[in-house]
């Protein structure tokens, strides 16, 4: 009878061992076993800008043997650290085609500033001539700060047709803003104030018009001096952006064994960077889960032994030789039947 009940037992711990393996490694690996451990360096500084995860430098980037690109963070979050010689090193973000100046990052409530580069590069008087645009996997606004400025640039009239005098307070008073096609008048607008006006005579008079984030406190402090410059110092201070830790993916999991995510350009999740330079997938190994495995694979060998050894003496002699280590750390339970 117990001759029968060994090769049973033997393929079920099989099976255990197989589905806990598969299951605590997830997917075929997709990176390397080991990796740089320079790219997930702990913080790195340019200019004023203090760089860290989920950020990272586009320098840091690697590749795979198949020339698979991935990055120690999230994919929208490189930063790429601009400044020849004798300029000041600038971090850089870039959302959609366009690029933004990282004015400042803060970790503890994950928000970032950013500003338009054209903008902080356009003279005293510069135009936004873009909307912003970022994907929402990692990236989102702030409500509690968030508020728009829209603009209307290049207004054109027929022969004799004048601004309407009910806009004269939104029109822009900046002798170096630029005119498009020689068209003088060009117009801004909080979120409020777009709500009330009739703008819409505006959007078929103009040449273009565009909407852009802004911060909501700095907006009230220059809201009565937005169309004589004030403009231009808020869009210089930027805007606010938050970014998700990300909870839908195996990225959470990474995570909360202390790893660090890597992704592709693809913007899927390759692999997790680990302390020493090792990669886990999807998760960092600690060794409380390789002694939960070998615990749980000793227990089960010593059932093994315990189910079969007391049906037949020469069963019993034939365990001790296959496991010697088990039986010899379970004398106690060999001895006892029950």
């Amino acid at each position: 009878m117990a001759a029968h009940h060994l090769p049973r037992l033997l393929v079920l711990l099989f099976v255990f061992l197989a589905v806990h393996v598969s299951a605590s490694h997830g997917d075929p690996a997709l990176l390397p076993t080991t990796y740089d451990a320079s790219m997930c360096s702990d913080s790195v500084t340019c200019g004023t800008v203090s760089i860290s995860y989920p950020f990272y430098l586009s320098n840091g980037i690697r590749e795979t043997a198949n020339y698979t690109s991935y990055s120690c963070g999230y994919t929208d979050l490189e930063i790429t650290c601009q400044g020849g010689e004798g300029l000041n090193p600038t971090p850089v973000v870039r959302l959609g085609d366009d690029n933004y100046t990282v004015l400042n990052i803060f970790y503890d409530s994950r928000t970032i500033i950013l500003a338009d580069s054209d903008v902080l590069g356009g003279g005293s008087c510069p135009t936004v001539g873009h909307d912003v645009t970022f994907d929402y996997k990692w990236l989102c606004y702030n409500s509690s700060s968030y508020d728009d400025l829209t603009f209307f640039f290049g207004y054109y009239s027929k022969t004799g047709d004048h601004v309407p005098p009910d806009f004269d307070k939104y029109q822009i008073n900046c002798s170096g803003l630029p005119s498009p096609q020689g068209s003088p008048a060009s117009f801004v607008f909080t979120d409020e104030e777009l709500g009330t006006a009739q703008d819409y005579k505006l959007a078929s008079r103009c040449k273009e018009n565009v909407t852009v984030p802004v911060q909501r406190d700095v907006v009230m402090e220059y809201e009565y001096m937005l169309a004589r410059g004030g403009y231009v110092d808020v869009l210089k201070m930027g805007f606010e952006l938050e970014w998700n830790r990300v909870t839908m993916d195996q990225c959470y999991r990474c995570e909360g064994s202390g790893g660090r995510c890597s992704y592709g350009q693809s913007k899927a999740f390759l692999g997790c960077l680990c302390s020493g330079g090792k990669v886990g997938n999807p998760e960092c190994k600690s060794k409380s889960s390789f002694t939960w495995l070998s615990s749980t694979v000793s227990l089960f060998v010593l059932s093994l032994v315990r189910v079969t050894c007391f049906d037949d003496l020469h069963l019993l002699v034939y365990h001790v030789c296959l496991f010697p280590a088990a039986a010899a750390a379970s004398s106690t339970l060999l001895l006892s039947p029950y």
